[in-house]
Protein backbone atom coordinates (compact mmCIF):
# COMPACT_ATOMS: atom_id res chain seq x y z
CA UNK A 1 0.00 0.00 0.00
CA UNK A 2 1.40 3.35 -1.03
CA UNK A 3 0.90 6.37 1.21
CA UNK A 4 0.12 9.87 -0.02
CA UNK A 5 3.16 11.91 -1.06
CA UNK A 6 4.49 14.05 1.74
CA UNK A 7 5.33 17.73 1.50
CA UNK A 8 9.01 18.70 1.70
CA UNK A 9 9.87 20.52 4.95
CA UNK A 10 10.57 23.81 3.16
CA UNK A 11 6.90 23.98 2.11
CA UNK A 12 5.55 22.91 5.48
CA UNK A 13 2.54 25.20 5.83
CA UNK A 14 -0.90 23.95 6.76
CA UNK A 15 -3.83 25.28 4.73
CA UNK A 16 -5.62 26.57 7.83
CA UNK A 17 -2.71 28.99 8.34
CA UNK A 18 -4.08 30.85 5.30
CA UNK A 19 -7.79 29.98 5.14
CA UNK A 20 -8.68 31.88 8.30
CA UNK A 21 -6.83 35.13 7.41
CA UNK A 22 -8.12 34.87 3.82
CA UNK A 23 -11.66 34.46 5.14
CA UNK A 24 -11.21 37.48 7.37
CA UNK A 25 -10.02 39.56 4.38
CA UNK A 26 -13.07 38.47 2.35
CA UNK A 27 -15.46 39.29 5.19
CA UNK A 28 -13.79 42.64 5.83
CA UNK A 29 -13.96 43.46 2.11
CA UNK A 30 -17.67 42.66 2.05
CA UNK A 31 -18.28 44.86 5.08
CA UNK A 32 -16.27 47.74 3.59
CA UNK A 33 -18.15 47.38 0.29
CA UNK A 34 -21.41 47.71 2.19
CA UNK A 35 -20.28 50.66 4.32
CA UNK A 36 -18.76 52.61 1.41
CA UNK A 37 -21.18 51.82 -1.44
CA UNK A 38 -24.20 50.48 0.42
CA UNK A 39 -23.89 47.20 -1.50
CA UNK A 40 -25.92 44.48 0.19
CA UNK A 41 -24.64 41.97 -2.40
CA UNK A 42 -21.06 42.80 -1.38
CA UNK A 43 -21.98 42.38 2.27
CA UNK A 44 -23.68 39.00 1.76
CA UNK A 45 -21.11 37.59 -0.67
CA UNK A 46 -18.04 38.89 1.18
CA UNK A 47 -19.16 38.09 4.69
CA UNK A 48 -20.74 34.80 3.59
CA UNK A 49 -17.68 33.49 1.75
CA UNK A 50 -15.36 34.89 4.43
CA UNK A 51 -17.33 33.24 7.23
CA UNK A 52 -17.33 29.96 5.30
CA UNK A 53 -13.55 30.09 4.89
CA UNK A 54 -12.99 30.95 8.55
CA UNK A 55 -15.32 28.13 9.64
CA UNK A 56 -13.60 25.62 7.34
CA UNK A 57 -10.22 26.71 8.68
CA UNK A 58 -11.45 26.31 12.24
CA UNK A 59 -12.81 22.82 11.54
CA UNK A 60 -9.50 21.95 9.91
CA UNK A 61 -7.59 23.04 13.02
CA UNK A 62 -9.92 20.97 15.20
CA UNK A 63 -9.23 17.87 13.12
CA UNK A 64 -5.51 18.64 13.15
CA UNK A 65 -5.57 18.74 16.95
CA UNK A 66 -7.50 15.43 16.99
CA UNK A 67 -4.86 13.96 14.67
CA UNK A 68 -7.51 13.13 12.05
CA UNK A 69 -7.76 14.00 8.37
CA UNK A 70 -8.73 17.52 7.40
CA UNK A 71 -8.47 17.02 3.63
CA UNK A 72 -12.25 17.39 3.24
CA UNK A 73 -12.03 20.94 4.65
CA UNK A 74 -9.21 21.76 2.23
CA UNK A 75 -11.36 20.55 -0.66
CA UNK A 76 -14.35 22.60 0.51
CA UNK A 77 -12.10 25.65 0.99
CA UNK A 78 -10.82 25.13 -2.55
CA UNK A 79 -14.41 25.15 -3.84
CA UNK A 80 -15.21 28.40 -2.01
CA UNK A 81 -12.01 30.15 -3.12
CA UNK A 82 -12.53 28.84 -6.66
CA UNK A 83 -16.02 30.34 -6.78
CA UNK A 84 -14.69 33.67 -5.46
CA UNK A 85 -11.88 33.57 -8.05
CA UNK A 86 -14.39 32.98 -10.85
CA UNK A 87 -16.84 35.64 -9.67
CA UNK A 88 -14.20 38.31 -9.14
CA UNK A 89 -12.47 37.44 -12.41
CA UNK A 90 -15.81 37.80 -14.20
CA UNK A 91 -16.44 41.07 -12.42
CA UNK A 92 -13.02 42.37 -13.47
CA UNK A 93 -13.66 41.30 -17.07
CA UNK A 94 -17.01 43.12 -17.02
CA UNK A 95 -15.91 46.32 -15.25
CA UNK A 96 -12.13 46.57 -15.60
CA UNK A 97 -12.01 47.61 -11.94
CA UNK A 98 -8.62 46.87 -10.39
CA UNK A 99 -9.99 47.25 -6.89
CA UNK A 100 -11.71 45.30 -5.52
CA UNK A 101 -12.35 42.89 -8.42
CA UNK A 102 -8.83 42.26 -9.76
CA UNK A 103 -7.13 42.38 -6.36
CA UNK A 104 -9.61 39.97 -4.78
CA UNK A 105 -9.56 37.78 -7.88
CA UNK A 106 -5.77 37.46 -7.83
CA UNK A 107 -5.72 36.86 -4.05
CA UNK A 108 -8.38 34.18 -4.48
CA UNK A 109 -6.52 32.60 -7.40
CA UNK A 110 -3.35 32.34 -5.30
CA UNK A 111 -5.38 30.84 -2.46
CA UNK A 112 -7.03 28.37 -4.84
CA UNK A 113 -3.64 27.28 -6.22
CA UNK A 114 -2.27 26.80 -2.71
CA UNK A 115 -5.33 24.81 -1.64
CA UNK A 116 -5.12 22.64 -4.78
CA UNK A 117 -1.48 21.99 -3.89
CA UNK A 118 -2.49 21.05 -0.34
CA UNK A 119 -5.16 18.65 -1.62
CA UNK A 120 -2.62 16.92 -3.90
CA UNK A 121 0.29 17.16 -1.41
CA UNK A 122 -1.34 16.98 2.04
CA UNK A 123 0.51 17.78 5.20
CA UNK A 124 0.98 14.79 7.51
CA UNK A 125 -1.33 14.60 10.53
CA UNK A 126 -0.08 16.02 13.80
CA UNK A 127 2.43 13.69 15.39
CA UNK A 128 1.60 12.09 18.69
CA UNK A 129 3.91 13.63 21.25
CA UNK A 130 5.89 11.40 23.58
CA UNK A 131 5.27 13.63 26.61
Amino acid sequence: IQSAPQTPARFAMYAFCFTIPYGFILALGGLIGFLVKGSKVSLMAGVGSGAAMMALGTFSIQNYKRKTSYTMYNVLSLVVSGVVTYMMGKRYADTGAIFPAAVTGVLSLVMSLFLAYRVVMPMPPKKISSD
